[in-house]
């Protein structure tokens, strides 16, 4: 393969993470606002429900959310009827977070089509292209997640203005460099 080859799948590439970042927010955003819950809420409920259960801890581990927006979080998830919390019965001290059997309900009904999905993706891709496409998303999630993290240390919550964020998005580049130079992605 040469060199301009490389480029245009590294370019086609990018550009279909893209289009398909986009068309995920875009469902996100429509799943939310069907179950009639802001961004933040649906994406507790995307962990809860892909976990099975969570404390608020680990809730707020992987939603970047403190422990007291996490509270706030499933308040509004139990009023709703979306979310339960119930005493884990080996520690009385430790809270599980689940989803309802009406939100489990309508999860399933509202993703069916993703079961579709299946047969189409072993009929077109090998095991080990289907491999490669995962490891490609760890991947990209765990440097996702690690430049997220370091952005946040970058956000300038008082309201800068556009060229002061100019100067913080070159000091998050560099620092992003540094950080991909160390090779942060997940091992096999």
């Amino acid at each position: 393969m040469s060199s301009d080859d490389a480029w245009r799948g590294a370019w086609r590439l990018k550009e279909a993470v893209r289009a398909n970042q986009t068309a995920n927010d875009v469902w996100d955003d429509c799943v939310t606002r069907f179950f009639g819950v802001n961004r933040t809420d649906g994406r507790c409920l995307d962990v809860i429900d892909r976990h099975g259960k969570v404390t608020a801890g680990q809730l707020a581990a992987e939603t970047g959310l403190t422990t007291g927006a996490v509270t706030v979080v499933v308040d509004r998830l139990e009023a709703v009827g979306y979310a339960e919390r119930t005493r884990d019965p080996e520690d009385r001290r430790k809270v599980w977070i689940t989803t309802t059997p009406i939100m489990r309900e309508m999860t399933e009904r509202l993703f069916a089509h993703f079961q579709l999905i299946g047969p189409v993706v072993l009929e077109r891709f090998t095991p080990d292209q289907i491999a490669a496409i995962v490891e490609f998303l760890d991947v990209s999630a765990t440097i996702n997640l690690d430049h997220a993290a370091l952005l946040e240390q970058y956000v300038d919550r008082k309201g800068a203005t556009p060229q002061a964020r100019l100067v913080a998005a070159r000091l998050f580049a560099r620092a992003g460099e540094k950080q991909m130079k160390k090779g942060r992605v997940p091992n096999d």
